[in-house]
């Protein structure tokens, strides 16, 4: 007799069915509406060599920051609100099911109850984000005097990259966060505070997980590039984001639980193979 695996990706396959369909809408409706499609379109253009002096700075407006949106700026706020939701719901199923085994399958009562920590979490985060996309943008506009459009957007493209990497690992840095927050009560600060301190020693781990969403855009997009004029960007994105989306929360609960929280009662023994 043996223990089931503790992995986060086994313990993510293992309960695939009872994640997958909490974060699938979200991901379907983020995939449609705040995707990598202008940056899948900015990078054609970059490889066709379309992209000149005379609108390398329009291009770049129109497709790395807020403009991106255009008139379906209301849905991406839409967006967001669900996201808050199924990471919400996300927290308080694994929650329940490695502290008491079962897992319950729309928590919504409870879920509401750290709903607007989320919100803000994720608001923060992402205001953050668009802030730096436009420093990137103010700095290819003070570089122009270089006089190759070219050369200037993929430094626009490397140095959102970059900025992607370095947020996605000091999330990392936060991700048990909210375990914290939910299943010790912590106030939420302190909750912040312990997990910067506790996850700042697992650099390895955390530099794998920062380079993992980032990546995974490039991926889409030269998915997208190498596929025109097949439209199958939104659904790829769609996929990596599920998994995503199912993927963080197991992983923070497992830190978690490995640092933190004590025995998992998720856990059986199973029969060797």
């Amino acid at each position: 007799m043996r223990f089931q695996r503790k992995s986060t990706v086994a313990y993510m396959f293992r309960n695939f069915g009872q994640l997958v369909y909490v974060t699938l809408p979200v991901s379907v409706l983020i995939a449609f509406f705040y995707n990598p499609s202008s940056e899948i379109s900015l990078f054609s253009s970059l490889v066709k060599g379309e992209i000149v002096m005379e609108n390398y700075l329009d291009l770049l407006t129109k497709s790395l920051t807020v403009l991106r949106f255009g008139k379906h700026w209301w849905v991406v706020l839409c967006a967001i609100v669900l996201l808050a939701v199924t990471m919400s719901l996300m927290v308080v199923k694994l929650d329940r099911h490695m502290r008491m085994g079962k897992m319950p399958a729309l928590p919504v009562r409870r879920a509401l109850g750290i709903f607007h920590f989320m919100l803000m979490y994720i608001v923060g985060w992402l205001a953050v984000t668009e802030l730096c996309i436009l420093v990137i943008v103010g700095i290819c506009y003070m570089v122009r005097f270089i006089g190759n459009a070219t050369a200037i957007v993929s430094i626009a493209l490397g140095l959102t990259f970059g900025v992607r990497v370095f947020l996605t690992y000091m999330f990392g840095l936060l991700v048990i966060a909210f375990p914290l927050k939910y299943s010790e009560n912590y106030r939420f600060n302190i909750a912040m505070s312990y997990s910067a301190r506790t996850m700042s020693s697992k650099r390895l781990q955390l530099v794998g997980l920062a380079f993992l969403y980032p990546t995974a855009r490039i991926a889409v997009m030269a998915i997208a590039y190498l596929l025109e004029p097949v439209m199958l960007d939104v659904l790829v994105y769609a996929v990596m984001l599920t998994l995503c989306l199912m993927f963080v929360p197991c992983f923070a609960f497992k830190k978690f639980y490995d640092d933190v929280g004590g025995e998992r009662r998720d856990l059986v023994q199973i029969m060797f193979d």
